[in-house]
């Protein structure tokens, strides 16, 4: 009898601890760029992510920040959320999920789709519907949800070579690219050679002259100091940067409710930080370059000329690349929304 009871009290003792190991959530989120949250938009959104949903949650779950690329490349880190070795990662393009999980994120990387940052925040910001959308379609077939996409600015092309104003200044040219399959082909359709090279190999690229240049937005040539490595920048915004920030699906399905609704709720403060200094640092790189590089603005004429050639080759591509094409159009009436927004202010 006293040797049931000992059992006994062993198990009334251990129920409220087993309770509050089950009440207690990790979640470790890994990303490439700098571990000084004022350094870049993304690492200030993770910092921001985790004090948010910390309080929110009074420590219910601890969010393990691991920025500079510890946990691998963004290709590395990607497969770890899939696969749940991680909980989460940033630092995605868009175009890199498209080419392994979810042909339909192929829809961004249709060049010179969005006019500018507002219009693409005003279609993708995680308040919307299209991105809620997207976000559960992804999930459902993926198993890796995003929790934002991060507009971290227009790309501009980079070279050591020459001024780059027309189709015909590429030829010849190794381009570096991200491992994104439609940037390629955009390149390509400029006379140019893309040669996929990671982020954190980037700069010993250009330096050694592997490649003889890049593409990125005004606030990534500045934080990686890509202005000692090359000389010429061309302002054409063929693309825009759109880092995902993505969780794996069946941890966060698994979470209590309120865990969820807090995380989606600091995911979109984090989102907000991001967007903001993304823009600052556009505000101001573009000044900064112009004291460090040769800078070419390019007329209409001359930017509709590029647009026209990579559209050419790159959207037929797109269109028999994305698995559901209703998001093409999906797309381009969020778009025409959007402009129309901005253009009634």
């Amino acid at each position: 009898m006293k040797k049931i009871l000992i059992v006994l009290m062993a198990i009334f003792l251990l129920v409220p601890a087993l309770t509050l190991a089950q009440d207690k959530f990790t979640m470790k989120i890994g990303w490439a760029e700098t571990a000084d949250p004022k350094g870049h938009p993304g690492s200030a959104a993770m910092y921001v992510f985790k004090d948010y949903v910390e309080n929110l949650t009074e420590g219910k779950l601890e969010v393990n920040l691991y920025p500079a690329a510890q946990l691998g490349d963004a290709a590395s880190m990607l497969g770890q959320v899939k696969k749940g070795v991680i909980q989460s990662c940033s630092s995605i393009p868009s175009g890199m999920i498209a080419g392994r999980y979810y042909k339909n994120l192929y829809i961004f990387d249709i060049p010179y789709l969005f006019n500018n940052n507002a219009i693409a925040w005003q279609v993708v910001n995680p308040s919307t519907d299209f991105f809620k959308k997207m976000a559960d379609d992804l999930a459902a077939k993926a198993e890796i949800r995003p929790l934002a996409f991060f507009v971290e600015g227009q790309r501009h092309f980079t070279n050591n070579k020459r001024p780059l104003r027309k189709p015909a200044d590429f030829s010849g040219l190794k381009i570096r690219t991200m491992d994104v399959p439609a940037h390629m082909e955009m390149v390509k359709a400029l006379g140019a050679s893309p040669t996929p090279v990671s982020w954190t190999e980037l700069y010993s690229a250009l330096q050694t002259g592997v490649i003889d240049g890049q593409e990125n937005p005004i606030g990534n040539i500045l934080y990686a100091k890509l202005f000692e490595v090359q000389k010429y920048l061309t302002l054409d915004g063929h693309v825009t940067l759109l880092n995902t920030w993505v969780v794996n699906e069946e941890w966060f399905k698994k979470l209590p409710a309120k865990i969820k609704s807090a995380i989606l709720e600091a995911a979109e403060v984090a989102a907000l930080t991001n967007r903001g200094m993304s823009q600052l640092n556009d505000a101001i790189g573009v000044g900064e370059l112009k004291k460090k590089m040769q800078v070419t603005v390019l007329s209409d004429n001359e930017l509709e000329s590029l647009k026209k050639v990579t559209q050419e080759k790159v959207v037929p591509f797109i269109q028999n690349a994305v698995e559901d094409k209703v998001w093409i159009e999906k797309v381009k009436q969020e778009i025409s929304k959007a402009e129309k927004h901005y253009s009634q202010k």
